[in-house]
């Protein structure tokens, strides 16, 4: 029961949720300036489709450097894992890693927007899943 409630403490107070948010938010509230943001971006479509990509990227950096910090090579006794606070530590970085998973799920559906056609939505998720990785 403790380790579900810090689990979803570090889900729910955190800096990826923020940028969720307020990506929603900026989506609902701001729709015009995705919408020109799109029109902007329309005319290098090619190009920064392929922005959408990053987030992929920074998913497969952030699971190595979470796995070197977890599971650390010059701790051969096993130090770090027998700290008393790690259990809680390791949730953190996993539900950190969700996150990136989301980001990342995300910026490839943006890989597959039609860019040649503005539209707000398209610009809130490729800013969104930059932003949160």
């Amino acid at each position: 029961m403790r380790r579900l409630l810090t689990i979803l403490r570090y889900v729910f107070i955190s800096p990826e949720l923020l940028v969720c948010v307020s990506g929603l938010a900026f989506f609902v509230f701001l729709p015009a300036q995705f919408v020109w943001l799109s029109e902007r971006i329309g005319t290098q479509a090619e190009l920064l489709k392929y922005f959408g990509l990053l987030p992929v990227g920074l998913f497969v950096y952030d699971s190595t450097v979470a796995k070197s910090i977890l599971m650390p090579d010059s701790d051969k006794r096993g130090y770090f894992q027998k700290w008393e606070d790690y259990e809680d530590f390791k949730s953190g970085c996993m539900v950190a890693l969700g996150y990136a998973v989301l980001f990342g799920i995300t910026g490839v559906a943006c890989f597959f927007f039609d860019w040649k056609t503005p539209s707000a939505h398209q610009s809130a998720f490729l800013l969104t899943s930059i932003a949160g990785a």
